[in-house]
């Protein structure tokens, strides 16, 4: 399987799969990494070059068209988002729907952006993470997983977002161990290697 990661931020959940693909987790690896952007990118870029990802900054007005040529000229199968863009409808039919996204909320709850600060000014007792197939909607496509996260009464958008952070890792490399085995279908739960693996991997962060 072929597998491209779309990264805004410091693409550390990208890291994550790249780390588990190259601990024998995963049979496939992150085959590109692209960025809408440098500067909050920036250490990404660099891990992709000491690690000999293939990466490209592709300009945000040219979305479309580079999401498009890119999907054909490496003959991806499938796409992970920690994107803080929509896709276009034709994006999303070249990839044949192969694309999925993390949300930092427990969907319907809070789509677009800032979900974890909206999270805690609805004085909610819990949020969570979302991992979801991409539609032409903002975050309204099938469900794949989620994941529940306690919000804490002295939390903030940091420390609330760390752990989500941590819950969306192990639901992203599964989410990647289901799509190589051929279906990604809504799953409930972890395999014990990837959430040992998971923990293990922010613990150091």
């Amino acid at each position: 399987m072929k597998l491209a990661w779309a990264v805004s931020g410091q693409g550390m959940i990208a890291r994550a799969v790249s780390e588990a693909a190259a601990a024998g987790l995963l049979a496939s690896g992150i085959d590109l990494v692209i960025f809408d952007r440098i500067g909050p990118t920036d250490s990404m870029i660099e891990y992709c070059s000491r690690n000999g990802l293939a990466y490209e900054i592709i300009a945000p007005d040219d979305l479309e068209r580079s999401m498009i040529e890119i999907r054909a000229s490496r003959r991806l199968d499938w796409m992970g988002l920690t994107f803080n863009r929509l896709l276009s409808p034709p994006v999303i039919a070249a990839f044949g729907g192969n694309i999925f996204n993390l949300h930092f909320s427990l969907l319907p709850e809070f789509p677009g952006f800032g979900p974890t600060r909206k999270a805690l000014q609805s004085n909610a007792r819990h949020t969570g993470v979302t991992l979801h197939l991409i539609d032409a909607g903002m975050d309204t496509g099938p469900i794949i997983a989620q994941q529940k996260v306690d919000i804490a009464p002295h939390d903030t958008v940091e420390t609330l977002g760390r752990r989500q952070f941590e819950a969306a890792v192990p639901l992203a490399i599964q989410a990647v161990r289901h799509a190589e085995r051929g279906s990604l279908r809504p799953f409930s739960g972890t395999d014990g290697d990837i959430e040992a693996f998971a923990r293990a991997f922010c613990a150091r962060l």
